[in-house]
């Protein structure tokens, strides 16, 4: 028979390891004065500056030992509450954001970019079990359900490349870094099990304030309009504080979206 586990138990965060966001930070903002000098240095170089829209959707998920296709809810009959065992899932879910870029082109066709913007990130995960606790005695039924892990993210993107000029449209090849600052975090699941009954869960699941994940990309562009797809993945560990079991767990997006171009 399963036992329940209380939700401070699950969530138990280990205080006393090092943290390296201040190191990531120091790092990214030495990027980004980099990228700003730049954008200075090769404004009298530059054959135009882009000012674009974007919006902005992608597959976002996780990866990583940790990361799981299906997992159970715990659940306490006496409070009415539970979570997800492990929120964290290998499958993705569609995800939406809007953001504003500048870009400068130079003569020689070099691309030098900043981009922000709001997203909202939500992985999911399969629930097949449902593991109780009333108050006496634990039980364990079947379950058909799922969990959405979501973040809202203010994302910043700096990002360089080339421009690759064809007839009437252009094609950019980017890379660059995701810098997202994570609002907050919230696991929200919901589960039938075989009886019938319904469980949900709500309950925060903010684990770390930033995510930086490398990032290419490939535009079209056609007039002002343009299209776009990347890939970024992250090398943040959103377990790292954990303690007991295998924590190593990092997210992942495939990106898709449209661009215009106001000036």
């Amino acid at each position: 028979m399963p036992i329940f586990q209380p939700i401070p138990d699950i969530l138990c965060l280990d205080k006393n390891r090092p943290h390296s966001i201040l190191k990531i930070l120091l790092l990214m903002k030495k990027l980004l004065l980099l990228l700003v000098f730049f954008l200075v240095f090769s404004n009298s170089f530059a054959q135009k500056t882009e000012l674009r829209i974007a919006l902005n959707s992608g597959l976002f998920s996780f990866t990583g030992e940790s990361a799981q296709s299906n997992t159970s809810i715990n659940y306490s009959d006496q409070n009415n509450s539970g979570y997800t065992n492990n929120p964290y899932g290998s499958k993705s879910e569609l995800s939406y954001g809007l953001s504003g870029n500048v870009r400068r082109v130079t003569k020689k066709h070099f691309i030098l970019g900043l981009d922000l913007g709001y997203e909202r990130l939500s992985g999911k995960i399969t629930i097949n079990k449902i593991n109780g606790f009333t108050g006496n005695s634990t039980y364990q039924y079947d379950a058909s359900g799922k969990t959405h892990l979501n973040f809202h993210v203010i994302n910043l993107n700096p990002y360089l490349g080339h421009r690759f000029n064809f007839k009437q449209i252009s094609l950019d090849a980017t890379g660059g870094f995701d810098v997202g600052y994570i609002l907050s975090a919230t696991e929200k699941g919901s589960a039938e099990d075989m009886n019938g009954k319904e469980y949900t869960t709500s309950i925060d699941r903010k684990t770390i304030n930033l995510d930086v994940r490398p990032r290419v990309q490939l535009a079209i562009n056609y007039q002002k309009a343009g299209i776009y797809a990347g890939y970024s993945y992250g090398f943040i560990n959103y377990k790292r504080e954990y303690v007991g079991g295998t924590n190593e767990c990092r997210s992942r997006m495939l990106r898709f979206g449209i661009t215009y171009q106001l000036n």
